[in-house]
């Protein structure tokens, strides 16, 4: 009995050589998208490895599906969060063949997919995602204009030092300071000059400066090996 149950739920997917031309469109239809949050063995190309486990997610965004390998928990209406977890994404068109080895447990009078499955699987919002990424673009450009191009490790600590109180930017091997100080290499306190008008900022820099090669003076001092003194001969010894 056990058997022909388990035959009767067995399935495969026929799928195309693995190749960049060509494309498997899983559906609200098939076989496997009924299937999340059932359990199922599925082997993939190119090794034919077998990977068993509850399958997750389909995705025709991705054009990929999630399992989940981890055994299963043994409370499942549990929150995702405190769900075990081992996820493998596999592409489509690296499915070989699937079997359906256990129907997984589901929401009471729900029907095929992921409104019935077990956790539950929350919508995703596209727009939050959209604006988190723009958000993370964001900041990589931010921080990379923060980076000088070609610079010294030195005038990267300078402008780090400086841009930690004040407005500071690159414009090449320049640093612009508040839009009014400009500091030329090799970034001494004589390399400063200030815009017109504009000497109430050079100050600050300067101080700025200044309070850099001191504490850098400060360690290269701290770090100078001592110098033995020589101990005068004893007269009469």
């Amino acid at each position: 009995m056990a058997d022909a149950k388990r035959q009767s739920i067995a399935g495969k997917v026929a799928t195309p050589k693995v190749g960049p031309s060509k494309e498997v469109s899983i559906d609200g239809d098939s076989i496997l998208y009924k299937a999340v949050g059932a359990r199922i063995k599925i082997t993939c190309a190119p090794n034919h490895n077998v990977l068993e486990g509850t399958l997750f997610t389909t995705c025709n965004v991705t054009n990929a599906i999630a399992i989940n390998t981890a055994p299963a928990p043994p409370n499942p209406s549990a929150s995702l969060a405190s769900q075990p977890g081992d996820y493998h994404i596999i592409p489509f068109a690296h499915i070989v063949n699937f079997e359906i080895i256990g129907s997984g447990d589901r929401a009471a009078e729900s029907g095929p997919g992921f409104d019935g499955a077990l956790p539950s699987i929350a919508k995703v919002d596209l727009d939050a995602l959209k604006a988190r990424e723009e958000q993370t673009i964001r900041e990589m450009k931010r921080k990379d204009a923060m980076r000088g191009k070609g610079v010294t490790r030195e005038a990267q600590e300078i402008f780090d030092a400086i841009a930690r109180t004040l407005p500071t930017r690159w414009n090449g091997p320049q640093i612009i300071v508040n839009e009014a100080v400009i500091i030329d290499p090799p970034y001494t306190i004589d390399h400063c000059r200030a815009s017109a008008g504009k000497e109430q900022s050079k100050a600050h820099v300067l101080k700025i400066l200044d309070n850099y090669y001191q504490r850098k003076k400060a360690v290269a001092g701290s770090n100078r090996a001592p110098v033995a003194t020589p101990i005068a001969p004893r007269k009469g010894g």
